[in-house]
């Protein structure tokens, strides 16, 4: 670590080990199973890697960077022949951007950047039909990925009344400023305009969306 009174810096490494974990066998079904517990596996896991900030603490302006780079595995005797395998949290590159500007005394534009890699998922790589049902086959566990998570926020702050015993201001912020379409999930289902064809179908929750708010304390 290295700071003085307007910049910081940190650099941190990390090793974790995990143990008595719970995952589900390959088919798994517990919906409707009332042996579910049968179908459980058990293991353990370990997550490492190293993060660095960068940060300026006073000045008009303000702000910090941060990034990490990590991995974060499982292995389960049940699964792959023990092979250490993706969780789905794991996200190799995880970084963010965050900044303000006091323009006036009692004007603060604010502004952030976040970026990462998508979690680990498991698509289907094959399919058959037995009576008419479609069975989908899967490759290795969470050996694919969401796309990857971007998105800019903006907003500025106008103090309208600050005194001892009263702060009053109005915010005006813009959540997802360039409407970045997000994957949230993504399934697979057959297409109902070309018969035998598998298509995927991407959920994304929130677009651009522009708020205002007012706080005040007393």
């Amino acid at each position: 670590n290295s700071t003085d009174e307007q910049y910081s810096v940190s650099i941190e490494g990390y090793f974790k080990y995990m143990q008595n974990l719970i995952d589900y066998e390959n088919g798994a079904d517990v919906l409707l199973n009332p042996d579910f517990e049968s179908q459980l596996v058990f293991g353990k896991g370990r997550a490492y890697g190293v993060e660095l900030l960068l940060r300026k603490n006073s000045g008009k302006f303000t702000g910090w960077i941060g990034y990490t780079l990590s991995k974060t595995e499982k292995s389960f005797d049940d699964l792959m022949a023990g092979r250490w395998f993706p969780a789905r949290q794991d996200r190799t590159h995880d970084f963010s951007l965050v900044a303000s500007y006091q323009l006036f005394r009692n004007l603060l534009f604010s502004g952030s950047w976040v970026y990462y890699t998508g979690d680990a998922v498991t698509f289907p790589v094959g399919k058959y039909s037995i009576d008419g049902a479609v069975v989908y086959l899967f490759s290795d566990r969470n050996g694919d990925r969401m796309p990857e998570y971007h998105r800019l926020d903006l907003g500025v702050t106008w103090v309208l009344k600050e005194a001892e015993k009263w702060h009053s201001d109005l915010t005006f912020s813009v959540y997802n400023v360039y409407n970045r379409k997000n994957a949230y999930t993504i399934s697979f289902r057959e297409s109902e305009t070309h018969p035998g064809t598998t298509e995927a179908v991407k959920l994304s929750l929130f677009g651009i969306v522009p708020s205002i708010s007012w706080n005040f304390k007393f």
